[in-house]
């Protein structure tokens, strides 16, 4: 590793470790977000369970499925999106979002990175009432590898921290990539299995779709614990790689790029 790389590591794990500053940031996003609201960032979650009611009903329908074991897995594969594709589109974003705040105080730009996808496992972890709540009305068999929702979560976020990293930096310096994410992630999210399964696709020609779909690995890989389903080692095993890729990838574009972003402001 080089001594930029190394440099660049240390203060990501630096300003990694100070909780209490990117956390409080994000608190504070949230909080004048929803200033003078009654039920502040619920409005967010009111508004997929609506969706969730609503679109899954439908889709259910449509596809001749059970509702009681579609939708279940739609709202868990449409909340983990969200947390996806919120994130990306607000990383492609975030330094020219910050633009001002990155040239007038000398602070590390991860730290607008941090408090961005804090910002986003706040509401996450909003949204995972509903699951709660779906479980109450559709109870579906708990068991033990629930608990690997944790590290399954954990990778998306290493992931999502490297592809978030990459993107700003790239948007910083070439303003058009920002409006391609958006419309490459409506593209992404039909061919993600959230409003169809896999088993739809099983023995067709489109079946490849969910072997090579990263964003469909890594929902997954959080998804299915939280549904009680069995998760495929080759599925852990693939999004070890492309989490460990991108926070790779994501160092070496910090580590060469950082310094430049004010300039491009």
């Amino acid at each position: 590793m080089s001594s930029r790389m190394r440099g660049a590591a240390t203060e990501i794990v630096a300003q990694a470790l100070q909780f209490d500053r990117w956390g409080t940031l994000a608190l504070m996003d949230i909080s004048l977000r929803y200033r003078r609201t009654v039920i502040g960032p619920l409005w967010i979650t009111l508004t997929l369970a609506a969706t969730i009611g609503s679109v899954g009903t439908v889709y259910a329908t449509l596809f001749k499925q059970d509702v009681s074991s579609f939708l279940p897995s739609f709202a868990v594969g449409l909340i983990v999106w969200t947390l996806i594709a919120s994130t990306l589109q607000e990383g492609s974003n975030i330094f020219v979002a910050s633009g001002h705040l990155i040239k007038a105080v000398p602070a590390p730009l991860v730290v607008h990175v941090l408090q961005m996808i804090a910002r986003n496992i706040i509401i996450f972890l909003h949204h995972l009432l509903l699951v709660i709540v779906l479980y109450v009305v559709m109870p579906w068999q708990l068991h033990w590898n629930m608990v690997l929702a944790i590290p399954g979560f954990v990778i998306l976020l290493t992931a999502l921290f490297g592809a978030s990293t990459i993107l700003g930096l790239l948007c910083a310096r070439y303003r058009d990539i920002g409006t391609a994410i958006v419309s490459g992630l409506q593209f992404i999210f039909f061919l993600t299995p959230i409003i169809w399964n896999e088993d739809a696709v099983n023995g067709t020609a489109f079946a490849w779709l969910t072997k090579v779909n990263a964003v469909a690995t890594l929902l997954d890989l959080v998804r299915k614990p939280l549904l009680s389903q069995p998760t495929d080692p080759a599925q852990w095993l693939l999004g070890s790689i492309y989490a460990i890729g991108l926070a790779i990838l994501g160092l070496n574009f910090y580590a060469r790029y950082r310094h430049r972003v004010a300039y491009w402001l």
